[in-house]
């Protein structure tokens, strides 16, 4: 019940019920009695009893009355009203402050109370100091017994003393001439400080602790798919193997790969997993992060199960395999971390600007604040990395351990990088069919079908991706600026250059006016067989083909990148007219045997290359911008001619160049 009354002026209203309440059986019967008194008194001048009146019947003066009603409305540092707590006896609502300068005690300890707090408000200095004494962890908490005992403590006192007497304190000025020389002052704020802040307690203790926002309730936007999704990397604790070659007769010769990474992103509401990508690169990259919002955006299909044993669950699936309204949806938020990664600009545009949705960054090292992604990189690692032979236990790290370490241990049981996707395809679809506690027992998928059909709640509304980025989804990275290049005079046609290579195209080569304009060229960094390029105006030219060796097979900007790298460093020895992966990839052969890396290297070109084979049937944009395709025999066979051929004279023009 809120009761409202004038106070001492009109503008000022007394609310009791907003007042913290205290329970009068925990106190003395002698404190008991003296605050029911006073809470009374209080209540009834609430109800509208006159001052007058509650001082003959109760006996509460009525100065205390209105004492303990100002007290009341005191903020407490809990972020409250002090409310009925101001009115326990010996309550204190104010610390003491004190006024007169410290005394010369050189032979007792009493007789200065206050005189430390008020150092510290004439020199902010110290206190900044025995702050981060605690912040920066110089004083540090630990387990003593049933309690906790300050460390280096003394180092905090000497460095304080060392302050004081920089700012001019000699030995007539406190606290150096007391005598104890505020030592024990020192010890009961650090510990004070301790003792009212746990995550500052628990930053000195060196535990980890959970952030406030992970503490919150779930927002109501939270319980709407494709309203907030959580994207974060996983360094997977698992050993690898990469196959170098085959012999005739079946044997492999393998080496141990160096790491390997998960990137994923998952939808809050109903904890699907929308989309993944697998890097084997040493860090993960801006282009890791877009991979993986790509594929979290672009149609899925059924994985293809090589390995024996394997199989699918007749209730998982992929989210866009199963719905197909969800193709191209985008999402409201998504929650990262402070990586490099995800703070670089040319992710930060693809999330805010291409996607139209907001990036919250949580605090770094605290997976706590992206709860949901992190408990699927649990789950993977529980039900799929540690049980794989390669898998490594920290609760057993002895064995793992022994286990690097031991020269003959064999790799022929390690499974590769291609085998880990194909097992990681068919978890992640039985994952999204097996039944969640944090549902109420509904799959993922069911959770997603009851928002999509409305079930129990209205249907929710997706924002899909614009038709163009649909189209073409190098739009999706940064373009980059390249000037076309070209001489009529001389013959050479329209062309770009990207990373070493030409590219160039029937229309760039038809259009002379472009020459020394500068185009904006969109990469697709797993597959530099063509680029797509757009004119000053807004014009998207048909693709640019790479020249050479460079358009025949697929190959991502990092296969490049290296493969200068190390010809510019003479590690290579290539010639015209050779295969240029092939070269990259004998080279890093010969060198796996001896470095981790090279063997990532060889992984990452065997990876790409299945890649090629997978997604080569359904998309190949180099046949597609050719349009010849896999009907090349029978395009070929319709040209050959019938009659016997005669040899034609072949002129060439004076200034044109074949």
């Amino acid at each position: 019940m809120t009761v409202t009354l004038e106070i001492l002026h009109p503008s000022v209203r007394l609310s009791l019920g907003d007042w913290p309440q205290v329970d009068a059986k925990a106190l003395p019967e002698a404190d008991r009695a003296v605050f029911q008194l006073r809470s009374g008194a209080v209540e009834a001048y609430a109800q509208g009893r006159a001052l007058t009146d509650i001082e003959t019947t109760l006996g509460v003066h009525r100065g205390t009355v209105l004492r303990m009603v100002s007290r009341a409305q005191k903020p407490h540092h809990d972020g409250r009203l002090w409310g009925f707590r101001a009115l326990v006896p010996r309550a204190r609502v104010e610390p003491y402050r004190r006024v007169a300068a410290p005394q010369v005690l050189t032979h007792t300890k009493a007789g200065n109370a206050g005189a430390f707090d008020q150092l510290l408000q004439r020199y902010p200095r110290l206190y900044q100091q025995l702050r981060n004494e605690l912040t920066e962890r110089r004083v540090t908490l630990r387990p003593s017994g049933d309690g906790s005992r300050l460390h280096n403590v003394k180092g905090a006192i000497a460095r304080f003393h060392a302050t004081c007497r920089a700012l001019g304190l000699g030995a007539t000025d406190y606290p150096f001439n007391q005598k104890d020389r505020a030592v024990r002052s020192v010890g009961r704020l650090l510990l004070a400080w301790l003792e009212d802040d746990c995550s500052l307690a628990l930053r000195a203790s060196g535990a980890r602790f959970k952030p406030s926002s992970a503490l919150r309730h779930t927002e109501r936007a939270a319980l709407r798919a494709y309203d907030t999704v959580e994207f974060d990397a996983h360094k997977l604790d698992l050993r690898l193997k990469v196959i170098l070659e085959r012999d005739p007769l079946g044997g492999e010769h393998v080496v141990e790969m160096e790491r390997i990474w998960l990137l994923a992103i998952i939808d809050v509401a109903t904890r699907c997993v929308l989309g993944w990508h697998l890097s084997l690169s040493r860090e993960c990259n801006r282009f890791d992060a877009i991979e993986t919002m790509k594929r979290a955006l672009l149609p899925m299909h059924r994985p293809e199960l090589t390995l024996p044993g394997l199989q699918l669950l007749s209730t998982g699936g992929f989210v866009t395999q199963t719905f197909e309204q969800t193709a191209y949806a985008c999402w409201r938020q998504i929650r990262l971390d402070n990586a490099r990664a995800h703070l670089a600009t040319t992710s930060l545009d693809v999330v805010c600007e291409t996607l139209g949705c907001t990036a919250d960054f949580g605090p770094t090292y605290q997976p706590d604040d992206r709860p949901f992604v992190e408990r699927f990189f649990g789950s993977m690692t529980t039900t799929l990395a540690r049980r794989l032979p390669g898998g490594i236990d920290p609760a057993n790290l002895k064995l793992a351990v022994k286990r690097l370490r031991d020269p003959k241990d064999s790799l022929q049981l390690l499974v590769t990088a291609q085998e880990l996707e194909e097992l990681l395809a068919m978890t992640i679809w039985n994952y999204h069919g097996t039944p969640h506690a944090g549902l109420g027992g509904l799959t993922p998928l069911e959770a997603m079908h009851q928002q999509l059909a409305g079930i129990r709640t209205e249907p929710i509304s997706l924002r899909r991706l614009h038709p163009t980025l649909r189209k073409h989804p190098q739009l999706l990275h940064d373009p980059v600026l390249c000037r076309v290049r070209g001489n009529l005079a001389r013959g050479e046609r329209a062309h770009i250059s990207y990373l070493h290579v030409r590219y160039t195209s029937d229309q760039l080569t038809r259009r002379p006016s472009l020459l020394g304009e500068h185009l904006r060229v969109h990469v697709d960094p797993t597959d530099l067989r063509t680029v797509l390029a757009t004119t000053a105006d807004g014009e998207i030219l048909e693709p640019l083909l790479a020249s050479g060796a460079w358009r025949t097979e697929r190959h991502s900007q990092w296969l490049r990148q290296a493969f200068y790298k190390a010809k510019r460093q003479r590690e290579l020895n290539f010639a015209m007219g050779e295969d240029p992966i092939e070269a990259f990839l004998l080279l890093r052969k010969r060198e796996a045997t001896k470095r981790k890396r090279a063997a990532n290297d060889v992984a990452r070109v065997q990876h790409e290359r299945v890649r090629q084979i997978k997604s080569a049937p359904t998309h190949d944009p180099v046949s597609d911008s050719t349009s010849i395709g896999n009907s090349l025999p029978e395009v070929l066979a319709a040209q050959l001619p019938i009659d016997p051929v005669k040899p034609r004279k072949l002129r060439i023009e004076p200034g044109q160049v074949y």
